[in-house]
Order: C-alpha cells, then sequence, then structure tokens
C-alpha cells in the first residue's frame, strides 16, 4: 500500500506554506488548495484541479452544475492555459521544507524530495494523492482487474487481459454461459408453442430453399463482376505503362527545381538573418548606464495595428553606474482568458551578471520604478514599482549569467497602447522609463 505525508499534498491540489497570500482565484473551488493542472468549466469560469472534476464533478446527462446550477446537454470543461500562466509566476513555499521557488520547480521540488505515494504493481513513485489515484485507476499495466465475465472471478494484470480472453479457463465459462442462455430461450420458446415446432422447422426449411434457388443468379452476376474488374485492371495497367516514362522525366525535372529552390531557401535566409542585424543594430552595442537623474528610458517601436497581436521586446543591457549592477527589460503583452478576455502590457526586469558583484550589496536594494510616457504636454505618466524585498530570490547575486525575471504582470491596459488617440504610442513609439531608487525617495504613483 502506498504511504503518504499528508504535510505536502493533499486532495486534489498541492498544499503550500504561504497560502494566504495566493490570489483566492488560483485556489481549486473543491479542496481549497493551490490548483494542479488546471481546468475551467465553461458554463460558470469555475477553476477546479482536473483530478477534483473529474471525481468532485459528475458527468450526469443533462449536466447541472453544482456551482451556477445551469443545465447543459453535458458537462463541458478545458484546460485553462491562463491559470497556468498565472501559476508559473507565482512564488511558492513548500509546506514540508524550507524551499521556495516558482510553481515549476515546486512540482519538480516534489517529485525528487516528496514523492510519498508508491504503486503496489510497478512501484512508481507519486507526489500528489490524484496522480496516484489516476495512475492506478487508469494507466498502470500492473494494475489487477475483474474478468467481468459471469462464473470468472479471476483478477488479471491489465497488460495480460487479452492472454486471458484467449486462455482454455475463460473460453470454457463462455462456452458453458452461451450454451446455458441458447438453451433457456429454446426452452421458452417451446414452452410458449409447444405444438408449432414442426411448422416452424418446415418454415425455415422453405426459406433456405428459396435463398438456395437465388445463388446460381448470384454467381452469375459475380462472375460477370470479375470479367469486368479483369478488364478494366488490363486497360488501367496499359496507361500506367504509357504514364510511367513520363512520371520519370516529372521526377527529374522535379528533383532540379528542388535544388534551385533550396539554393534560393538558403539565399533568403541570409538576406533575413542580414536584415535581423540591421534591426538589431538599432541598439547601441555597449552597455547603457543611467543619467544624472538615475533614470533610462528606451523607445520601443511598434505599430498600432501591431500591437493587436501578441509580441515580446527586451531592451539592450544596462548598468546603474560604471561599476554598478547590470540589469535588463522585457516588454510583452499579456492575455488573460476569463469571462471578458483582458490584454495587458507587462513589463520584467532580469538581473545580469556583472564584472562588479564581487564587491556589490546583495541582493539588490533598490526599488526599481517603472513608467510609460506620456508624449503629451500633460505628462500623465503611469509609474509602478517592483519591490525588491518582495522577490529577494529575483535579486540575489547572479549564479548563472542572469536570475529569473521578476516584474508587473498588469503594467497597464494594453487599450492606452490601442487607442488612436493615445497618448503614450505617438508616431509608431512608445517609451518605458526604468528609475533605481538609490536615495528611497519614493515618487509619487500615477
Amino acid at each position: 500500500m502506498a504511504t503518504s505525508n499528508e504535510s505536502v499534498v493533499v486532495s486534489g491540489g498541492l498544499r503550500i506554506r504561504n497560502q494566504k497570500t495566493i490570489d483566492i482565484n488560483l485556489l481549486c473551488e473543491l479542496c481549497n488548495l493551490l490548483l494542479l493542472d488546471p481546468i475551467q468549466l465553461l458554463c460558470c469560469g469555475t477553476r477546479l484541479c482536473r483530478w477534483c472534476s473529474i471525481r468532485g464533478v459528475p458527468e450526469n446527462e443533462p449536466f447541472t452544475c453544482s456551482f451556477c446550477n445551469t443545465t447543459q446537454a453535458k458537462k463541458q470543461a478545458h484546460a485553462d492555459r491562463g491559470t497556468v500562466r498565472e501559476l508559473n509566476m507565482i512564488k511558492i513555499e513548500c509546506f514540508s521544507c524550507s524551499w521556495n521557488g516558482l510553481y515549476n520547480d515546486y512540482r519538480i521540488h516534489l517529485e525528487k524530495e516528496h514523492a510519498d505515494f508508491e504503486c503496489i504493481d510497478c512501484h512508481k513513485r507519486f507526489y500528489s494523492t490524484n496522480l496516484y489515484q489516476e495512475h492506478r485507476e487508469e494507466i498502470c499495466e500492473y494494475r489487477c482487474v475483474p474478468c467481468g465475465l459471469p462464473g470468472c472471478t479471476e483478477l488479471i494484470k491489465w497488460f495480460d487481459m487479452g492472454a486471458h480472453f484467449l486462455s482454455m479457463k475463460h473460453q470454457t465459462i463462455l462456452f458453458k454461459l452461451t450454451t446455458d442462455i441458447c438453451t433457456r430461450k429454446k426452452h421458452t420458446s417451446d414452452t410458449a408453442n409447444p405444438f408449432n415446432v414442426d411448422s416452424n422447422i418446415q418454415q425455415e426449411l422453405m426459406a433456405i430453399n428459396e435463398n438456395m434457388d437465388s445463388i446460381p443468379s448470384a454467381v452469375d452476376n459475380s462472375l460477370e463482376d470479375c470479367k469486368r474488374l479483369n478488364s478494366e485492371r488490363d486497360h488501367i495497367q496499359t496507361k500506367n505503362n504509357d504514364i510511367l516514362p513520363q512520371g520519370k522525366e516529372i521526377g527529374k525535372e522535379l528533383q532540379s527545381g528542388n535544388e534551385k529552390f533550396k539554393k534560393c531557401m538558403n539565399g533568403h535566409t541570409e538576406t533575413e538573418k542580414q536584415i535581423d542585424d540591421a534591426k538589431n543594430s538599432r541598439w547601441p552595442t555597449k552597455p547603457l548606464v543611467l543619467d544624472m537623474n538615475d533614470t533610462i528610458t528606451f523607445p520601443i517601436a511598434k505599430q498600432p495595428n501591431d500591437i493587436n497581436t501578441p509580441f515580446s521586446i527586451q531592451t539592450p543591457e544596462f548598468c546603474t553606474s560604471s561599476w554598478g549592477y547590470k540589469l535588463v527589460v522585457r516588454v510583452c503583452s499579456t492575455y488573460i482568458s476569463g469571462e471578458e478576455r483582458q490584454e495587458y502590457l507587462s513589463v520584467y526586469v532580469s538581473l545580469l551578471r556583472g564584472n562588479m558583484d564581487s564587491i556589490l550589496v546583495f541582493p539588490f536594494p533598490y526599488d526599481i520604478y517603472v513608467s510609460l510616457c506620456d508624449q503629451s504636454k500633460q505628462k500623465k505618466d503611469i509609474v509602478s514599482v517592483i519591490k525588491t524585498g518582495d522577490n529577494v530570490s529575483a535579486f540575489n547575486r547572479p549564479s548563472s549569467d542572469r536570475n529569473n525575471e521578476v516584474g508587473i504582470v498588469k503594467f497597464c491596459p494594453l487599450k492606452f497602447l490601442k487607442d488612436p488617440e493615445s497618448n503614450y504610442l505617438k508616431d509608431g513609439v512608445f517609451f518605458i522609463g526604468i528609475f533605481i531608487d538609490f536615495l528611497n525617495m519614493e515618487p509619487k504613483l500615477v
């Protein structure tokens, strides 16, 4: 029997230490734990763990939702990819040990350190009860299941079920069961009308004779069909012999054309590479440095029509000073599913490995203010802050080329850039400003 550590995982979802700090929309409506493989009911948008949905929401037809009482022909649900993206961005503390990190890393951590559920048949280990139950009931090839044939009481390994069906014991029970059913039916028929047995047999013989009379004509028709098909086969064979030389010539031409096409594609790829190099060359090759106001501003080229398609743009690397920290910014669009589709401009910051890290203070201690610049005279910039104290792991001394990025998912609605009269997108360019608060001035947020 599997052993379990209930301090790690309970029911369908994942149990975590910092659950009170997590958005309630990322918790399962049934088990009230962090969602695991989330799905969404289409009738009301309720989010559930996939296994909680299978076990806790019946598949009755017609289906009546227990959350919104809506009645449908059948239950309709789909995998919630938007929620998966949100889960991948939250910080999690392990309920059983001192580990902390992101959602995907937490699942890997549980699999390595807390896989306490073991299948008794194949000895595969699992870190959650729902994954263990699904494996035991639907996936494990070594699980034992009953035969299902009345009179056969054996438990058979799932992978050996086919061999069992062909075994002598199973076939004997099946033959006996079939014989008993036929005997009962015949007995019932004879008991219901015992005086018509001879007449029934005579009627069956007459029907057989009528069918036999029709066999010769059917055979003649079949022979005629065979002759016709043979004639058509010979005709097709002759056409194939005529077409075959032409096909060889066409094949040679196609091969020659493919070689020319490959040469053209190679030239096209080289041209695209040159174009990309030319586009990238608009950014300076040397790392940029904050100005005297501890600020740096990046122009982001984006036409209004391009805002409607998903995008992700990374700025050049920049330093807080010639001997300071090295960072980089990524600006992208984010689409959050729900009852109404919501679109946001997101901004993320990553701390990079720098030449002066050995003499700098870590974790990076200064708050980072991000602004979308108003290009009108009103100067109503949209400003938000990334508190480094809330994301310590992302601002530790980099042990690789760059730390995990951290940022603001819902920095501002994308409609601020889509609006034809937008004050933030002018002539196909908007500006993202970065201010490092070295003096703890805490500028006013708009």
